[in-house]
């Protein structure tokens, strides 16, 4: 996968369109999305891949405009840098000083005609997509400060939360582009995230077309047996559609789990399980899909 994966966020679907094909032809290497529509941009920062996005300010189609979609972009997916592209920049500036101060924002960019804008865009998205190529420690080092304060959090419901997009997030840092949240299954069995296995690798493609995880937020007590029987049933539920699911978790894990996993070894079916340590392990490697990958093959040849 390139590493270039942009997402542009404009309320005028004519303008959104432009931009990208603008976009596209500076970086054809790029993977360029747009999304115009108050559902679509939703469900895009909610849902794709992207490490960078070209945000429009003013938006006077919606409720909202791209100071607070910024914020919800920020929360999301603390790795993705954004770029506001706007005539109304001046409008912004005292907030706009204090996003490029917190290392959220690599910039701000007027709107103008292609011809004069392009040289201006090209410059600021290789600068930092030269940063990220050469330096890709950076996005590990955010991820296990993002799971320090997750693990710090202690509101019961905002961990959780955290929790949740944090894998999320970790997922969409391997590779993975379309992650869904809450999905219920026909017997109704909701799975934390579903991960669409849509990634160049044969050992990962070899697990069906999805992935399920399932995130256990239990501070107090550990990830027991039943927790794994559960979501195992879950697993078996999705038919030939997944094979593969990882149970994650903030606490540690029962004995009788992994008692359980073993005796589960012969099924199609494996449930990878993710604790602290394991989860510590994983933020060590350069390379998070070889780290993956590793945990994987270590769990299915233990059972």
């Amino acid at each position: 996968m390139d590493v270039k994966q942009i997402l542009i966020i404009d309320d005028e679907a004519v303008q959104a369109q432009a931009l990208t094909a603008t976009i596209k032809e500076i970086f054809p290497e790029a993977n360029v999305f747009f999304a115009s529509g108050k559902e679509d941009i939703e469900y895009c920062i909610e849902n794709k891949f992207y490490n960078l996005v070209l945000l429009d300010l003013r938006m006077d189609c919606y409720e909202f405009d791209g100071m607070s979609l910024a914020q919800r972009i920020i929360e999301i997916n603390p790795f993705s840098k954004i770029l506001f592209v706007s005539k109304f920049i001046v409008e912004y500036m005292p907030q706009l000083s204090k996003m490029l101060a917190r290392g959220e924002v690599i910039g701000f960019s007027e709107k103008r005609t292609y011809d004069e804008w392009k040289p201006e865009l090209k410059n600021i998205i290789e600068e930092y997509y030269f940063s990220i190529e050469n330096e890709p420690s950076k996005v590990n080092v955010a991820l296990l400060s993002y799971y320090m304060d997750l693990k710090n959090e202690n509101d019961a419901f905002k961990k959780g939360k955290k929790y949740e997009d944090f894998i999320a997030v970790l997922f969409r840092s391997i590779g993975f582009q379309e992650i869904m949240k809450r999905v219920k299954d026909e017997s109704l069995n909701e799975v934390d995230l579903v991960i669409r296995n849509d990634i160049k690798d044969e050992f990962l493609s070899k697990f069906g077309k999805y992935i399920l995880i399932e995130c256990k937020n239990k501070p107090d007590t550990k990830t027991d047996k039943n927790d794994y029987i559960l979501f195992h049933s879950k697993l078996e539920n999705a038919s030939n559609m997944a094979e593969l699911g990882f149970l994650f978790t903030t606490s540690s894990v029962t004995r009788n789990t992994y008692i359980e996993a073993a005796r589960n070894s012969k099924s199609s079916k494996k449930v990878i399980i993710i604790d602290n340590v394991a989860m510590s392990q994983l933020l060590q490697y350069d390379n998070l899909k070889e780290g993956l990958k590793k945990i994987i093959d270590s769990q299915v040849k233990d059972n």
